[in-house]
């Protein structure tokens, strides 16, 4: 196991969003005709998607940072639809599988298997579709869907994707508050380039049947994963990503202000953020939109005075960990004084960290969250650096190349 520690400063180019790439390789699949996309890089994750559209019948064909993906063009009998760790491509792909598949089973990776489905696969079977957690079969119309908006986006942005294949308008209805609803305008917003018809009309989707039509889609950066790198400016010096414009479909984009607010000097430009070190002091955090960017503030709060309150992130328990318990147990482990609420944890910050062995729980922003705080406390020895792989394969280059060591 390697050793990671130093202080962090420079320049990195964004990665390709994560969240958007996959929402362009679905989209693109399901148009009749040729797509390219562009500024796009492979992950764990997005190449769980480009499998399973692959295994539905589109064509995808990867060359350096571009795609060429030939639509679906007719439906197949069976589809083995491999998702690995992926809860993206799941959700987004379990509603859209019954309607161009006569039978799709999903290969699940134990702890995506663990993930809450029960929402959809309810609504699917009281469509009359023969479903459960591996396995779709049956056709169904359009009309009215009503379904929770508080245990996953992905639910809602799946179902946008499918009846958006109907042949009559339908309507999402939530039947509890919208989380993440950011990443519902997000699959409006990428569906609508290739054709899409939607609207948001009082908390209901409406979504309009669509002759979905080929383009041309280049990835923009990924606010996500930036939001790590950024938060490292604020602890130790000044860190820039490029390649990254505002977006407000990206809610973690959040990330610049949550970090103003706690005192770190932010430059915001219109193709970069610049995050550099100030007197870092606590604040709260309502998570409910912006889950993804916890461990970076987590890391944050610990270099901050005072006291940082995450709250209304219960569904941090439900990632690859339960990421609250995992942020809690490794942060203490380092010395840092947090305490486990039942939605989140508070952080009192300021306090001498040290150096130790740790568990990543698998699960990749764990993994860098400790990776970027290895400086804070004279280095840090993670147990596994694999599952890193799953969202930002480039993500220890990025480390080094901004001054990070690994011994």
């Amino acid at each position: 196991m390697a050793i990671f520690g130093g202080s962090l400063s420079g320049t990195v180019p964004a990665m390709p969003s994560k969240s958007i790439s996959h929402r362009a390789l679905i989209s693109a699949s399901l148009c009749s005709g040729i797509s390219h996309i562009s500024s796009f890089s492979l992950s764990g994750d997005t190449r769980a998607t480009l499998r399973c559209i692959r295994a539905l019948g589109a064509n995808a064909e990867p060359e350096g940072s571009s795609l060429t993906i030939q639509g679906i063009s007719r439906p197949v009998s069976y589809a083995l639809l491999n998702c690995g760790e992926s809860g993206t491509t799941y959700r987004l792909l379990y509603p859209v599988a019954p309607l161009i598949a006569d039978r799709a089973e999903f290969s699940l990776a134990p702890s995506l298997a663990r993930r809450p489905m029960e929402p959809l696969i309810s609504l699917l079977r009281h469509k009359g579709v023969r479903a459960d957690m591996h396995s779709v079969s049956g056709r169904y119309s359009h009309g009215d869907f009503h379904i929770a908006g508080d245990v996953s986006s992905q639910f809602i942005s799946g179902l946008i994707f499918a009846l958006s294949l109907l042949e009559g308008e339908s309507r999402i209805i939530p039947t509890t508050p919208i989380q993440s609803a950011g990443y519902i305008q997000m699959t409006r917003g990428c569906l609508s380039r290739f054709g899409g018809n939607t609207a948001w009309d009082d908390g209901t989707i409406i979504v309009r049947p669509s002759m979905l039509l080929p383009a041309d889609f280049a990835i923009p950066g990924d606010h996500s994963h930036a939001a790590m790198l950024l938060a490292a400016g604020a602890v130790y010096g000044e860190v820039t990503v490029t390649g990254l414009a505002p977006d407000p479909t990206q809610r973690d984009s959040e990330i610049s202000d949550i970090l103003s607010r706690m005192g770190a000097k932010v430059k915001i430009g219109a193709d970069s953020v610049t995050v550099s070190q100030g007197a870092l002091t606590g604040t709260d955090v309502d998570a409910s939109h912006i889950p993804d960017i916890v461990p970076a503030i987590a890391a944050a709060a610990c270099a901050a005075s005072g006291k940082t309150r995450i709250y209304n992130a219960s569904r941090l328990r439900l990632k690859e960990s339960d990421r609250i318990a995992a942020i809690v147990q490794e942060l203490s482990r380092l010395g840092a004084d947090i305490k486990e609420t039942p939605d989140g944890f508070i952080i009192r910050g300021g306090k001498k960290l040290r150096g130790c062995s740790c568990l990543t729980h698998n699960d990749h922003r764990i993994a860098m969250m400790l990776i970027t705080m290895g400086g804070m406390c004279g280095g840090i020895e993670p147990d596994n650096t694999d599952c890193i792989a799953k969202s930002a394969p480039q993500f220890l280059s990025e480390f080094t190349s901004l001054g990070g060591s690994i011994s």
